[in-house]
């Protein structure tokens, strides 16, 4: 049940929220939320993420992406082995996350909704 403070419903925003920015694993594996570190646009609406992972993540389970005018939100989720202890798990790999946008991103900021921050862009000659 879900309790009413005032007008705003906040059991009905977080079963929402979860919907769209928390889904379970398809393999039924518990997720973990990654760091988005940065950006980049390689070419048009290509967008790269430069993801910390904790070690021993099996893989990206879930990327999720909102666009909007103004900006690109991203969350990612990694998915673990449910018998994994986190005896192996010491310090982060980074990874590259591709995503293709609706449009491209022309100025728009992307935003980590896990760290709730705008991401910093690197320069299209970086290299990884």
């Amino acid at each position: 049940m879900a309790t009413d403070w005032g007008d705003v419903e906040w059991g009905s925003r977080w079963a929402d929220w979860l919907d769209k920015w928390a889904p379970r694993c398809a393999t039924g594996n518990p997720q973990r939320p990654c760091s988005c570190l940065a950006y980049r646009e390689p070419e048009s609406g290509l967008l790269q993420l430069r993801v910390a992972m904790l070690k021993g993540a099996e893989d990206i389970c879930e990327v999720i992406v909102h666009e909007d005018q103004d900006s690109v939100y991203v969350r990612v989720l990694a998915c673990y082995d449910k018998n994994d202890d986190g005896d192996e798990r010491c310090g982060y790999v980074n990874c590259l996350v591709d995503i293709y946008l609706e449009n491209p991103l022309s100025g728009r900021t992307v935003i980590d909704v896990e760290r709730d921050r705008a991401l910093p862009a690197i320069r299209a000659t970086a290299r990884y």
